[in-house]
């Protein structure tokens, strides 16, 4: 019989036997089989969620937004838990206001995710949501918001549906303002609740892009360019407004509106008499000219056995004065003679024509220009009044503001500031000439406005300097200048003594009427005096008073800024 102490140890033994197992399963679960465990845990207790950080705006040189992206959600469906569950379809496309057969369609999908709508209203959102659908997911997502509807389309551009830019300062700067998806690591309990697993600092948000354009001015360049475009019919409009001191554009328009096109920095045009403001300063930079040089302008000019050189009407002998008030074909054409070619286009590359502006923008034009040699005595004589080459509005209104400023080219920009880095100084491109030829052109221009063909684009009480242009343009059938379609233009500046705005107005094919005189330059005098009332502009001449007429007003501030266009509804403007 075993004694006490040794019935002891055997219950001891015996009591220590499942010891070695559990201890056994410890080591299993502890040691062996940790990481999966541990793995196993955290896939239930860890969760994420997405946070969209929406794409950069777009806002004017005094803050108020021109673009922004708003807060949305996407919805899809899982094509596995969608099946058995038909009944649900018709419901969910009414919620989404979808095909119903569009809805069953991507419920056939192979895979496990299949994306329904994207950039929901709040309205859908709410109706899918009400649903409760199990196999329908969510996720974050932004649309692009335009609050001033169409204003400034062709500038801003346009986004895809994935928020990425497809044209225009979207596209440019799309880099810099692309939003992006940001995921946050939870942790969650028993009960489902929550909590961020640490420190998590967000992402930065995109920075804003701050233009150089003013929403007002902007707003008065497309109602005064819609005006005339309705008066006068033409296939196209533009018309740009540039600081001359800073290259700043101020306002830029063009018709019809195309977030897909730019007129202003890709529409190339023969310029016409515009470009004589060139020709001019060449000239007289070279001292091959002077004013009150009397020049014979009586035509038809034989240039060649076969070409013949005609003014708009016939003249004589004219002083330099009024060869450009008159704006004489025949004038400028023995101008251009004299420069010769490489000169002429050495002239027409220093004001910037048949290359790139630098501006940031994609797909602009250099328009085309190309050196003609001096026994080219046709090529010569009509480039030297505008014709045989081309150019974009951008150039034209930048070429002006070189001699508005003085005779400094300047690199145009339309972008102030990305985020808060500070506006970047004027860019000098070059010296166009010398003071004293600017000093000499801007009379002639100003003798333009007094006594020649841009008188319709005086303004009461304002120094005014510009130049007209109606400019043939080529019928592709014939490969001829047509006797019916023409190009209407005016560029010029004011005041012209202290110039605070260059303006340029190009009408394509106008009906009715087709010179610059009539179709461009009172849309010029018109964006003027609202630029100098929106600005508070003081007038810098007197102004006539005559014993039966009463004195003309000079222009008047507004008593308010223009309202903002009707928002367009928060939505990606796409093709």
């Amino acid at each position: 019989m075993l004694s006490l102490r040794a019935r002891l140890h055997i219950a001891a033994a015996l009591a220590a036997v499942p010891l070695f197992a559990i201890a056994a399963r410890l080591v299993q679960l502890q040691v062996l089989e940790r990481k999966d465990l541990t793995a196993k845990v955290l896939c239930e207790l860890r969760a994420s969620k997405s946070e969209r950080i929406l794409r950069g705006r777009i806002l004017d040189r005094n803050g108020y937004v021109l673009a922004e992206s708003l807060p949305s959600w996407s919805v899809s469906l899982d094509p596995q838990m969608a099946r058995g569950r038909e009944s649900a379809f018709p419901s969910l496309a009414a919620a989404l206001r979808l095909p119903p057969q569009e809805v069953r369609r991507k419920a056939r999908g192979s895979g496990r995710s299949a994306m329904l709508k994207r950039q929901l209203g709040p309205d859908e959102l709410e109706a899918v949501k009400a649903l409760k659908l199990p196999f329908v997911a969510f996720t974050p997502d932004e649309r692009r918001a335009y609050p001033n509807a169409d204003l400034a389309a062709s500038l801003l551009g346009s986004v895809s549906a994935d928020g990425r830019g497809l044209s225009g300062l979207e596209l440019e700067y799309d880099r810099a303002l692309s939003g992006k998806l940001h995921n946050i690591a939870l942790l969650r309990d028993g009960k489902g609740h929550t909590m961020a697993l640490g420190s998590q600092d967000a992402p930065e948000s995109p920075p804003d892009l701050t233009l150089t354009i003013d929403r007002g001015l902007q707003h008065y360049a497309e109602a005064a360019l819609a005006e005339a475009v309705e008066r006068h019919q033409p296939l196209w409009g533009a018309a740009v407004i540039e600081d001359p001191s800073t290259g700043e554009i101020l306002a830029m328009a063009s018709s019809p509106p195309d977030p897909l096109k730019s007129r202003i920095f890709q529409q190339v045009y023969e310029p016409g008499s515009t470009f004589k403001t060139v020709t001019a300063a060449a000239a007289l930079e070279e001292k091959l000219t002077h004013p009150g040089e009397e020049i014979d302008c009586t035509g038809p000019w034989a240039l060649t056995p076969h070409v013949t050189i005609k003014d708009h009407e016939p003249e004589g002998i004219l002083p330099l004065e009024l060869v450009m008030a008159h704006s004489s074909n025949i004038g400028m054409a023995k101008l251009g003679l004299r420069l010769g070619g490489e000169r002429l286009y050495r002239y027409a590359r220093a004001f910037g024509f048949g290359a790139r502006t630098g501006v940031r923008f994609p797909g602009e034009s250099a328009g085309l220009l190309k050196p003609r040699p001096s026994k080219d005595r046709v090529g010569l004589a009509t480039n030297a009044f505008g014709q045989g080459l081309a150019v974009t509005p951008l150039q034209i209104v930048n070429a002006y503001a070189a001699v508005a400023n003085g005779g400094e080219l300047l690199e145009p920009r339309v972008v102030r500031a990305v985020g808060a880095s500070p506006a970047p100084k004027p860019t000098v491109v070059r010296r166009v000439a010398s003071p004293e030829t600017i000093r000499l052109l801007n009379s002639l221009l100003e003798g333009v406005i007094l006594r020649g063909t841009g008188m319709s684009a005086a303004i009461p009480g304002y120094s005014t300097a510009g130049k007209t242009g109606t400019s043939q343009k080529l019928d592709p059938a014939t490969r001829r200048y047509s006797s019916t379609d023409y190009i209407a233009s005016f560029a010029g500046y004011v005041p012209s003594r202290r110039p605070r705005f260059v303006i340029a107005v190009i009408m394509d094919s106008p009906r009715h009427q087709y010179y610059g005189s009539e179709v461009a330059a009172p849309v010029f005098a018109k964006l003027a005096r609202e630029a100098l009332a929106l600005y508070g502009v003081p007038p810098d001449k007197p102004l006539l008073v005559t014993p039966d007429r009463a004195p003309a007003a000079a222009p008047r501030a507004p008593a308010a800024a223009p309202k903002a266009p009707a928002a367009r509804p928060a939505a990606p403007r796409t093709p």
